[in-house]
């Protein structure tokens, strides 16, 4: 049996993590055996998580979990060409290098957010980590740019990535058509972390005004998360 190593769940997510999370969604797309091991600090190969452990050793981040995956037969981009994968790819980066940076930033850095955020994410740990984890927080997104931003600019930006997803999404149930795909498995814990910030941030807000992005959400949550909530209940 495959086992994920994966931050844990929290705020009603299979883990807090995205990646964690999309992860166990192409492993139930894989049709392989897995179980789920939870860690509150990251480690393994690149000191962060998720790590897949396969019979050949260690396999870190949830991009080389699928590239894995699809080694073994896995077809998490069912019925797509060449095109269509490649635009698949690209909207993968939207949500994990767009959006997802706005996640983070008003997770742990909006003082609407943080205090009901980082119980969960804290839970068991030293007293005084969570003020240095946050800083460093702080100063990572100050460089990478996001945290320079005003509210209502980052809001702008983000407008534009939920825009463009409403626009791929379209009238189909799926990003891509009738079925599930890899892309699904990314954008959607993006998307559902989002709604479920525990603060009026104007990026949930921006969200929540979005229907089809909540409608697809309400569908991801039946369809995708259920089957990772059973194993979670099972493994804890």
């Amino acid at each position: 049996m495959l086992t994920l190593i994966s931050l844990p769940p929290a705020l009603g997510e299979p883990s807090n993590s995205p990646f964690c999370v999309k992860a166990m969604i192409l492993l139930e797309m894989s049709g392989l055996d897995w179980q789920p091991r939870f860690l509150r600090i990251p480690e393994g190969p690149y000191g962060k998580l998720p790590v897949l452990e396969t019979p050949q050793g260690a396999v870190p981040d949830s991009a080389l979990i699928q590239t894995w995956l699809e080694a073994q037969g896995a077809d998490v981009f069912p019925g797509f060409d060449g095109a269509a994968r490649g635009m698949a790819h690209a909207v993968m980066h939207l949500a994990e290098d767009s959006l997802r940076l706005q996640l983070v930033h008003d997770r742990w850095l909006d003082a609407r957010v943080w205090p009901q955020f980082f119980p969960h994410v804290f839970k068991d740990m030293p007293d005084g980590l969570e003020a240095k984890v946050q800083e460093s927080q702080r100063q990572g997104m100050t460089w990478q740019g996001i945290a320079r931003y005003s509210e209502e600019d980052r809001c702008t930006l983000a407008e534009m990535d939920l825009d463009a997803l409403v626009s791929v999404l379209g009238e189909g149930p799926w990003l891509f058509g009738a079925r599930p795909s890899a892309a699904d498995a990314s954008v959607l814990p993006v998307l559902s972390m989002i709604d479920r910030l525990p603060g009026e941030t104007a990026l949930r807000g921006a969200l929540r005004a979005r229907q089809p992005l909540m409608d697809y959400v309400a569908r991801g949550l039946e369809a995708l998360y259920a089957p990772l909530n059973d194993r979670i209940y099972v493994s804890g």
